[in-house]
């Protein structure tokens, strides 16, 4: 996949701009390999991971938006109030052709929280993204598919 770099002088200008005005080279383009699974949370290393402890899993991100509990969430007004120069980063990586792990979501005290991603989903919501992929805790895969599960059959799918 060939990349097209964002010059600095552009990734000033894209603080504080709506998605229309964001360079036409950005794409989102996630990365499943399971080596990567610690890429989820900052400041991670790959030993406090096992890849086999997580799955990958999706569902609609309105629906995510509605579960998740209080500091998870965030509503589109919000994608440049709140750490702008990681929503800018994420928003250069892919304009410049990167690839970023899904979040890492958890359930903890039967609340929907974000461990990893805040910034990715806010850029994913500011694009219009319907479907966000995301990484869970394997043993939590039970208490996911009750948390989504929303109308006939439900919404929630696992990659």
């Amino acid at each position: 996949m060939g990349t097209c770099e964002v010059s600095q002088r552009e990734a000033r200008a894209i603080s504080g701009k709506p998605r229309a005005e964001w360079p036409a080279s950005f794409r989102i383009v996630w990365d499943f390999s399971p080596a990567n699974i610690y890429r989820a949370e900052d400041g991670a290393s790959p030993d406090d991971y096992l890849p086999s402890e997580y799955r990958f899993g999706e569902a609609d991100l309105i629906e995510l938006d509605s579960s998740f509990h209080g500091h998870s969430r965030r509503d589109d007004s919000e994608l440049w109030t709140i750490a702008a120069h990681k929503v800018k980063g994420v928003i250069i990586h892919w304009c410049n052709g990167g690839v970023m792990t899904p979040p890492l979501l958890d359930i903890n005290l039967g609340c929907l929280v974000i461990t990893g991603g805040n910034n990715r989903i806010a850029v994913c919501r500011a694009d219009g993204l319907v479907r966000l992929p995301f990484i869970y805790p394997a043993d939590k895969t039970e208490l996911f598919a009750a948390r989504l599960k929303r109308g006939a059959g439900g919404h929630l799918g696992f990659l």
